[in-house]
């Protein structure tokens, strides 16, 4: 997946120390949490800290990844026997839950083969990969994106 342009990789790459954030982000928007403030409050203080810690470095590049990598770990959690109309409703739920934050929601279409070999990597039975093409699931972002 893209990083920033000064993106200084592993352990300090703000994408990667932010995305577990947007994970709990999408795990509280999708359980009915959906006021802004409520949700942020919601964190913990962990999440508080590294928010201010990576503030200053977060560029649109640095959320897009972050909320790639939480998409990519909903969907790899996510036991399904029907993924054709899962996985557009997971990502459908994850727009909506970032949609207040400074992420490119372009990007989810122009990084969609990415997401989708993080998913295929992220899950090791391949039940996704199987049931969905990476040219449906490019598909699924493109209808999302779109709506």
């Amino acid at each position: 997946m893209r990083s920033c342009d000064s993106c200084p990789g592993g352990k300090e790459c703000a994408g990667v120390n932010l995305h577990p954030i947007l994970l709990q982000v999408l795990t509280l928007y999708a359980g009915g949490m959906t006021n802004k403030f409520d949700i942020l409050f919601s964190l913990g203080e962990e999440s508080e800290a590294l928010l201010e810690k990576y503030d200053t470095q977060v560029s649109r590049d640095c959320w897009t990844k972050a909320a790639l990598l939480a998409i990519a770990d909903v969907i790899t959690d996510k036991n399904s026997n029907n993924w054709s109309e899962e996985a557009p409703a997971l990502i459908a739920s994850a727009v909506a839950a970032f949609e207040r934050f400074p992420w490119q929601i372009t990007e989810l279409i122009e990084q969609a083969p990415d997401l989708y070999q993080a998913i295929f990597e992220r899950q090791p039975d391949g039940a996704f990969a199987a049931d969905v093409s990476k040219r449906a699931f490019v598909k699924f972002c493109k209808t999302v994106a779109y709506q």
